[in-house]
């Protein structure tokens, strides 16, 4: 057990000196502005577009990671965008800042949850989808004969139900 905790100060220490690497801030920048909604402004109504915004973003990120304490998440910017059905759908658009730091500490503990989490969980992990859940289920399924059991449970809009506050 002694080893194992030695192993998680080894881990604890990288992952710190991953955040504050500026390669590393910027890789977080990249991954932020190139997704889909990259170029969607939060309540700040900020985008990063030049080199000098990613550089002076990269600098806030460390200023953050060293006064940890300090920090508060900005209110999101509320926003309704059409469904196939008429409906509205409501989605919060965090300011830059704010993913920025979403990114980079996704990208430092995306590593370490990926090889401890459970090998059979697919929901919202990377690179894992429903066909792999199916093909899961569907490997469980074959084999002995003793009883077997499907839960199908629909939480469509649970999400888009839950209070948010």
């Amino acid at each position: 057990m002694a080893q194992e905790g030695s192993k998680k100060k080894e881990v604890y220490k990288l992952q710190e000196q991953l955040a504050r690497s500026y390669d590393f801030r910027l890789l977080a920048i990249h991954e932020t502005i190139s997704n889909k909604g990259g170029k969607t402004p939060g309540v700040d109504n900020i985008i990063l577009e030049s080199e000098e915004d990613k550089e002076k973003m990269a600098n806030k990120l460390l200023e953050l990671l060293n006064r940890p304490k300090e920090y508060k998440a900005s209110p999101v910017k509320r926003v309704y965008i059409p469904k196939a059905n008429g409906e509205q759908k409501p989605i919060g658009i965090p300011t830059v800042q704010d993913r920025c730091l979403q990114a980079l500490v996704k990208l430092i503990l995306e590593p370490v949850t990926e090889t401890t989490s459970d090998l059979k969980s697919f929901g919202f992990r990377k690179d894992r989808s429903t066909k792999n859940a199916l093909a899961e289920i569907r490997y469980a399924l074959k084999g002995s004969q003793e009883d077997k059991f499907v839960l199908d449970a629909d939480i469509k809009g649970f999400f888009d139900n839950i209070s948010h506050e």
